[in-house]
């Protein structure tokens, strides 16, 4: 058993180290903080990455049934059998419902290292202000400059996570898994031609504005 009480110093100085290099205080947090954040983003990532590939497919499963029945719900409308359409849009919104939560969950995943990022803050920055609101005089702390740290971290990550190799290939699985499950046939598909042809028309030739007297 890992002992956690001999793992934590070590964890704490590595953590500790950048706030302590030569730069001033404010700079400092805010580089040891955006480390911190990014630590953060990369071990959610790496975890979300590996629960995908352990549960692909029962992602790609869920996916699938979706959309049959999501499509047959369609091609239901399309010959008005009503009993059939009432029973396949029934499990097509339970599908879509646990597609949802599923992805939900799985960003979740991502979250886990947050939690531990704060705590250590609190422990370490509790009670010290790093800025102060113009005109007033309530501070903003360590939470203020993680969050704001660990949103623009990610989101900078979310820009370059196509050049990553391993992000690379979870994208691409993502995208066969998706092409697996099949296309969803468009409600719009259900109007006649002849009215689609109408619309277009009448988009493409605009009535002329009324001339004012």
């Amino acid at each position: 058993m890992i002992d956690f009480d001999s793992i934590y110093p070590v964890i704490d100085t590595m953590l500790i180290t950048p706030y302590r290099i030569g730069l001033p205080a404010a700079a400092a947090f805010w580089m040891g903080t955006a480390l911190i954040a990014f630590w953060c983003t990369i071990a959610g990532e790496l975890s979300m990455a590996v629960i995908y590939i352990w549960n692909r497919e029962y992602y790609t499963d869920l996916n699938r049934k979706m959309t049959r029945m999501h499509n047959i719900s369609v091609a239901a409308i399309r010959h008005k059998k009503k009993d059939t359409f009432k029973s396949a849009n029934k499990w097509a919104n339970e599908y879509f419902g646990k597609v949802f939560f599923s992805h939900a969950a799985l960003f979740a995943v991502s979250l886990w290292p947050v939690p531990f990022a704060l705590a250590w803050l609190q422990e370490r920055f509790t009670g010290i202000d790093i800025h102060t609101i113009p005109y007033t005089e309530f501070g903003l702390g360590y939470p203020f400059v993680f969050i704001l740290s660990y949103i623009l971290v990610r989101y900078g990550f979310s820009k370059v996570r196509q050049f990553i190799p391993l992000m690379k290939k979870i994208d691409k699985m993502r995208a066969d898994d998706a092409e697996k499950a099949g296309q969803m046939t468009s409600w719009s598909e259900l109007v006649p031609a002849d009215t689609k042809n109408a619309e277009a028309k009448i988009s493409a030739n605009p009535a002329p504005a009324e001339s004012k007297a």
